[in-house]
């Protein structure tokens, strides 16, 4: 498996390739970066008033959104969506919302596979959508958003986490480069909060974070980097590295972190978060929408995307 992380658009990735690049996931446990970043996106549901009668998860399979959710809105109904098959039976054995939680009077929760692009819902059902690190997986985030507008309520809240143009920027020595099995860019939180209001959404918050994890050594975190997995995309090269470019891959991080004060691989990755408002009035048209302020409950530390 590739060192790189999904990609933030690209052309040629298909459903049918997406479905079969995270169903290999399914083989191996949760990455703790994925974990982390819902745990952490989770942390800002409070500053809404929001309680959602039905809430969607785009990209179930990992990171615990389900429960998160359902500890925040126990009586809501919430539905998980999840493109490859195995990664779907594993979300509905890990779900939160069983019968005993149905007993005491709290919503279902529910686990569909279905694309990232049709939430298995009515259009403008849910009041809200949450995605953890699903973008990267999208062809075209454009169309993405565009879906989650519809799936959503006037007055509904989208809130996703994905990776940040500083992510494995580590990774980008020509040499090292060289080695890996093709560059991904991922977008500017500011270039993302501006399709988010081309895409009919409103009051766009932006911000981000830049974690900096470290492995023992290089063999360790290109195995949790290919946890991660990667989406099908026009950058990534076709066939398998060789022993002799994975030796030297290894060599090349091995040697930079013997550089290091602490001895230790280090691998940047910047978490961006984001949520918008699906207007109540009209949709957002030139960069402008209205919407009332009781619709915003509170701000997450935010820049305003430039």
């Amino acid at each position: 498996m590739s060192p790189t992380p999904p990609p933030a658009s690209s052309g040629t990735s298909t459903s049918a390739g997406v479905r079969h690049a995270r169903d290999r996931l399914a083989r191996g446990g949760a990455p703790f970066l994925w974990s982390e970043a819902a745990r952490r996106m989770a942390e800002r549901l409070p500053l809404l008033r929001l309680q959602p009668e039905l809430a969607l998860d785009v990209g179930c399979a990992w990171g615990d959104g389900l429960s998160l959710l359902r500890a925040q809105y126990p009586r809501a109904r919430l539905i998980g969506v999840e493109p490859g098959a195995a990664l779907a039976a594993r979300a509905r054995r890990d779900r939160g919302g069983g019968w005993l939680q149905r007993l005491r009077g709290g919503g279902a929760t529910e686990v569909v596979q279905a694309d990232l692009q049709a939430p298995p819902v009515p259009q403008g059902a849910a009041q809200l959508l949450w995605s953890n690190l699903a973008l990267g997986w999208a062809p075209e985030p454009a169309a993405l958003f565009s879906a989650w507008n519809r799936a959503l309520r006037p007055d509904g809240v989208l809130m996703f986490t994905t990776f940040g143009p500083d992510t494995l920027r580590e990774l980008r020595d020509p040499e090292v480069a060289a080695l890996c099995a093709g560059a991904a860019q991922w977008p500017d939180m500011h270039d993302l909060g501006d399709l988010l209001v081309e895409q009919g959404f409103a009051s766009p918050v932006m911000d981000m974070e830049l974690l900096r994890l470290r492995w023992p050594d290089a063999e360790a975190a290109l195995r949790e980097l290919a946890q991660l997995g990667r989406a099908p995309h026009a950058a990534a090269r076709q066939g398998l590295r060789t022993p002799r470019r994975w030796r030297r891959l290894l060599e090349l991080l091995q040697a930079r972190a013997a550089a290091c004060e602490h001895g230790q691989v280090e691998l940047s990755f910047e978490l961006v978060y984001g949520h918008a408002f699906k207007p109540a009035t009209s949709r957002a048209e030139a960069g402008v929408a209205s919407i009332g302020l009781e619709q915003i409950g509170g701000r997450a530390r935010s820049r305003p995307p430039g």
